[in-house]
């Protein structure tokens, strides 16, 4: 069980060890020190909100707007540890919020058709999450103690890295028209509100103005067609799992 998390991992430290590096770097520019930057990604552990945080406190937002907007964001994680959670039934309770904490896009996508398979449960959870955690945290040391020795101008690019990854994000998550319908509607409505809110407040009024706007649709019936479950959820998973060996030992088994 161990060894499968730990293939299935792979992938995800492939990506996460230059992307904690590309925040770290970025929270240096920001101003944030070495300790402070390393503190973020060893508390928060949170790709997108790190990269949203620093962003703001570049742009002067205030500690209110920051820990609004991050909240926002990560609200995705309500859902995505809400269908998790049927498959932790007889998991030991106490090991549940470490469980948790450690749920990510990634390690979501990856693991939960594992456990609609029923191949997984809360030790491959536990290795899975903590092997993506020690990567990040890991390139985020990397990033923070080698970004004075980068070129300023490879340094600039970076910043290109937190528009891709949001991009990234966000079309994996479109995958039916209520979706499209939803993120064409923030997208549009946050451009509208930034001509009269100040500060990064037109960015947290569209989300909420767009989730309404979905759970509109969901409620009216207009979303009827929306076919999905969790079949279709393991088949989109399988892109990103490592096809499992025989196993060599009990702890595979």
């Amino acid at each position: 069980m161990i060894g499968r998390a730990l293939a299935d991992a792979v992938p995800i430290v492939i990506g996460y060890i230059p992307m904690g590096a590309a925040y770290a770097i970025l929270a240096r520019q920001a101003g944030m020190g070495f300790f402070p930057t390393v503190l973020m990604s060893l508390i928060v552990f949170a790709g997108a909100s790190q990269f949203i945080a620093v962003g703001l406190l570049a742009g002067g937002a205030t500690a209110f707007e920051i820990v609004a907007t991050t909240l926002f964001v990560n609200l995705r994680h309500v859902l995505m540890s809400a269908s998790l959670s049927p498959h932790y039934r007889e998991a030991p309770r106490g090991l549940i919020p470490f469980v948790a904490w450690g749920v990510t896009d990634e390690t979501f996508a990856i693991s939960i058709g594992r456990y609609i398979s029923g191949e997984a449960d809360h030790r491959y959870g536990l290795a899975l999450h903590y092997t993506a955690y020690a990567s990040w945290v890991s390139g985020t040391v990397a990033g923070a103690l080698a970004g004075a020795l980068i070129p300023p101008a490879l340094q600039s690019s970076l910043e290109f890295s937190l528009y891709a990854m949001f991009v990234g994000l966000v079309v994996l998550q479109l995958t039916d028209r209520i979706q499209l319908a939803v993120a064409a509607a923030s997208a549009v409505m946050c451009g509208a509100f930034s001509t009269f809110m100040g500060g990064t407040w037109n960015i947290v009024a569209a989300a909420i103005a767009a989730a309404t706007f979905g759970l509109f649709i969901e409620m009216s019936g207009m979303g009827n067609d929306r076919k999905k479950d969790d079949g279709n959820v393991a088949a989109a998973s399988s892109r990103f799992q490592v096809p499992d060996s025989k196993p060599t030992d009990e702890s595979e088994k």
